[in-house]
C-alpha cells in the first residue's frame, strides 16, 4: 500500500491542469514535474531492466534492491502501466550500468531526500558547481560535486 507521499504525487499526476489543483502545494509540484519531465527523461521499470541487463538479467526485486543500497533512486511515474520511474540521467546507457557516481550522491544523503525531493534537488543550481548536479554529472567537476553533496 503506498504511503501518503506517493499518495500525493499519484494525486498530482492524475492533475490535467494545474488550476485543477485541490491545494497549492499540488500546483506546485504539478508545474515543477513538469518542468523537470520537459528536461528530464524518465524511464519505466521495464526501460532499466532493459538498458542494465545487457550484462545481467535483472528483474524488478534487483531494481528494488539497488534503491535500498542506494545505487538508483525512483520517482512516483504513472507510465507504462507503473507508478515508478527512473530518472534517465542515473544511467549509462553505452555501457548499460548505473553511473557509480550516483550511489557515491545518494549514500551521504542517506535518504534526506526521496521522490520528486530529491530529484528536485539534484536539478538545483549549485553555485560552487556552475549548474544542478544532473548537468555537471558527466563533466569533470567531479570532486566539486562531491564536495558539495558531503558538505549537506
Amino acid at each position: 500500500m503506498p504511503c501518503e507521499y506517493e499518495k500525493f504525487f499519484t494525486e498530482v499526476f492524475h492533475l490535467e491542469d494545474p488550476s485543477d489543483a485541490p491545494t497549492k502545494q499540488h500546483e506546485i509540484y504539478f508545474n515543477e514535474i513538469q518542468k523537470f519531465i520537459k528536461k528530464n527523461s524518465i524511464f519505466t521499470p521495464s526501460q532499466v531492466i532493459k538498458c542494465l541487463s545487457k550484462n545481467n538479467k535483472l528483474t524488478h526485486i534487483d531494481l528494488n534492491r539497488m534503491e535500498k543500497e542506494l545505487k538508483i533512486f525512483s520517482v512516483t511515474y504513472l507510465s507504462g502501466g507503473s507508478n515508478i520511474g527512473y530518472p534517465a540521467f542515473q544511467f549509462d546507457l553505452q555501457a548499460g550500468i548505473t553511473k557509480p557516481v550516483i550511489s557515491s550522491i545518494l549514500k551521504p544523503l542517506n535518504g534526506m531526500y526521496k521522490n520528486w525531493d530529491l530529484a528536485f534537488w539534484l536539478n538545483s543550481y549549485f553555485h560552487d558547481l556552475g549548474g544542478s548536479i544532473i548537468e555537471v554529472l558527466d563533466s569533470g567537476s567531479l570532486k566539486s560535486l562531491l564536495r558539495e553533496v558531503s558538505n549537506i
